[in-house]
């Protein structure tokens, strides 16, 4: 399992959201959570990019609890917030690949940020149908989608297929949603159109990005030895000094922010005068 304890100091320079751009997500999921002062779970909360804002700016409308493994991810978070506003808001450390510490059927909407593809499938889909409201919740999955003919998604691919000669397969953030989507279809879910919350335009640099891939613990979202990433991240150096002439090599483009919900069935109240 990868650590992210390491990264938690500098995890927003390296991976994080335009402000203006966290904002916009934020006010989309709010916008998004059924019934008043529902509630917001949101899992690998990490550094709050997009939970300070919930919190923030959308408290009076939604409670949220936002949930880590890692605790240092977790006290940037506490030290943007200053203090935590009240009884609506939680952060909690725990681990999403166990049994959540969450009552069940109190959520009405549970927001995943890029950690979809980290978590055990079968895990989440039994925990996300245990603690979602009887009474209607959305599943919304959140993540940065960049151009296919970008230089970052260029690279990542090559890293990607570096790493598989090592015998690694990183993981696929894109199928294991599709995957999960047809896991809760399978429990009477239904897809709804993804959003675009938010789009801003970046230079990617190489250099750049072969200083975040370094800097993580782990490839293509899976653990791997120091050696590994090591013998991986050397090699791409390589191929884009032969492939471009220097690591110094720049593009403009843009990236967007997707929101892929999925709603969750109603279910039917039960009728106490009933008999069996």
């Amino acid at each position: 399992m990868i650590s992210f304890d390491r990264q938690a100091s500098d995890f927003d320079l390296r991976a994080g959201l335009p402000v203006a751009a966290a904002r916009q997500v934020a006010a989309a999921l709010a916008g998004m959570t059924p019934g008043e002062n529902g509630a917001i779970l949101d899992l690998g909360a990490g550094t709050g990019q997009i939970g300070e804002h919930l919190v923030r700016e959308h408290l009076g409308r939604s409670r949220y609890l936002g949930l880590d493994v890692s605790a240092p991810m977790l006290a940037v978070f506490r030290r943007k917030l200053g203090r935590l506003p009240g009884e609506g808001c939680a952060l909690v450390q725990a681990d999403a690949g166990a049994p959540w510490p969450i009552a069940s059927g109190g959520v009405e909407l549970i927001f995943l940020s890029r950690a979809a593809h980290l978590l055990p499938p079968d895990l989440l889909v039994k925990e996300t149908l245990r603690v979602a409201s009887p009474e209607g919740a959305l599943v919304v999955f959140g993540g940065v989608r960049s151009r296919r003919e970008s230089l970052r998604a260029i690279l990542r691919r090559e890293m990607r297929r570096l790493l598989a000669e090592h015998g690694t397969e990183g993981r696929n953030a894109a199928a294991a949603q599709r995957s999960l989507a047809n896991a809760f279809a399978e429990h009477g879910g239904e897809a709804l159109p993804v959003i675009s919350a938010a789009i801003w335009p970046v230079v990617e640099r190489a250099r750049d990005a072969l200083a975040a891939w370094r800097a993580k613990e782990g490839l293509g979202g899976k653990a791997v030895s120091p050696e590994t990433q090591d013998s991986v991240l050397r090699r791409l150096e390589d191929w884009i000094r032969q492939s471009y002439g220097s690591l110094d090599v720049e593009r403009e483009t843009t990236e967007r922010y997707e929101l892929a919900a999925i709603r969750l069935p109603t279910l039917p109240k039960e009728n106490p005068g009933a008999t069996k």
